[in-house]
């Protein structure tokens, strides 16, 4: 079973069948015939509310899929909600869902105080049909939202009372809401090595006249890099792999720990690297993403190598999404020592911090072997 079963008043209605039966048997013992027949009628009707109490909703079913849904931050998306009924029908219900608070139902006028929302939606679905409800939310902050619960209130068909069905299993719906991107160029000092002085409409960081081989094909890949001989000859489309011919890859490192815990200022300081990272991907500029939060893996911080493209940007967006306050950090400096043994620098990188202490000696080896800038929290926003 799917659903755990609260019944309201079912010892009311339980009592009330006894006295119907009690009263019925004095009828037949006095010959009260009429009576008989009212007693049997109302004691019917009890046995009916009962029965629809006991088993209304127990074969319905939900389709739990596991869906992610991605949405920018102040965008609209939906939860949509499955269901197939092969049992009783349901009139009149209502169907109860919390969600956290990333996101927020579009009609508005709800309140959240807790990290969680709660939503009445009216429900009703007859025998053996299929119902889909499809609840319009819009991203409100930077975030994981995900369906946590869900209960349907069945009204009984006569008087008062209900039955409350609750979903027993780990919903798996979630909505991940990116960070805000605010419009943030950055000027970079740009390789001596290009192909000419002109508007190209391909990268200037690989060479499209020396093809060096072939990978399978992604849906952003132009269509005129597609490898037509290789692709007959795979039996699936083929991308054109070119020779780098300059190097302008950059390395972002955000500091998010102050003392034991994360800076104040957590939310501007992604809005801003999401910000320099959809930079990149609009100039087609390789980017590699380091912060100072523990994590499991060869890393032990949140490390995504240096790459281009829509689905590094959208790594990144994810990445950035789901760092949270309550995450345990780790010391920047460590994070640069180790950075310092195990990757090969870029050409620019940019360090989102505020107090350098105890990183004199890797700040003045990285100043010699990268272009290495600091960018300060914005005013009036910095540690508190």
């Amino acid at each position: 079973m799917h659903w755990i079963r609260h019944e309201y008043n079912a010892a009311k209605t339980k009592a009330v069948i006894g006295m119907l039966a009690v009263f019925l048997f004095i009828s037949f013992i006095f010959l009260q015939f009429a009576a008989a027949g009212a007693i049997t009628f109302a004691l019917a009707i009890a046995m009916l509310q009962w029965q629809y109490a006991k088993h209304a909703g127990s074969k319905l079913q939900f389709s739990n899929r596991l869906n992610r849904k991605r949405v920018l931050n102040g965008g609209e998306s939906e939860w949509q909600l499955d269901f197939e009924n092969k049992g009783m029908p349901i009139w009149g219900g209502n169907l109860k869902i919390w969600f956290q608070d990333a996101v927020m139902p579009a009609s508005g006028g709800l309140t959240n105080y807790t990290g969680l929302v709660e939503m009445d939606v009216p429900f009703t679905i007859g025998f053996r049909e299929n119902l889909s409800l499809k609840i319009p939310v819009t991203g409100s902050g930077r975030g994981l939202a995900r369906l946590k619960k869900m209960e349907l209130s069945v009204p009984l068909l006569f008087g008062e009372g209900e039955a409350v069905i609750e979903y027993r299993e780990t919903l798996l719906q979630e909505l991940l809401v990116y960070p805000k991107i605010h419009p943030k160029p950055f000027t970079y000092s740009p390789s001596l090595q290009k192909p000419g002085h002109f508007n190209l409409n391909h990268s200037l960081f690989s060479d499209p006249f020396q093809p060096i081989g072939t990978r399978e094909y992604a849906p952003t890949d132009q269509f005129q890099h597609i490898h037509w001989k290789a692709s007959a000859r795979m039996q699936s489309f083929q991308t054109k792999i070119f020779s780098p011919v300059a190097n302008e890859s950059m390395l972002f490192m955000l500091d998010v720990a102050a003392f034991y815990g994360t800076i104040p200022n957590l939310e501007a300081r992604i809005e801003e690297l999401a910000s320099y990272v959809d930079s990149c991907f609009k100039e087609s500029v390789p980017f590699a993403l380091a912060i100072n939060i523990r994590s499991a893996g060869a890393m032990p911080y949140l490390f995504l190598p240096a790459g281009d493209g829509q689905v590094h940007r959208q790594r990144a967006l994810e990445l950035l999404a789901l760092i949270s306050k309550n995450h345990s950090t780790l010391p920047f400096r460590s994070m640069a020592a180790h950075l310092d043994m195990h990757i090969e620098l870029p050409l620019t990188t940019f360090l989102l911090a505020e107090d350098l202490k105890g990183m004199e000696k890797v700040v003045a080896s990285w100043s010699r072997r990268t272009q290495l800038k600091v960018i300060a929290s914005p005013k009036g926003s910095g540690i508190a």
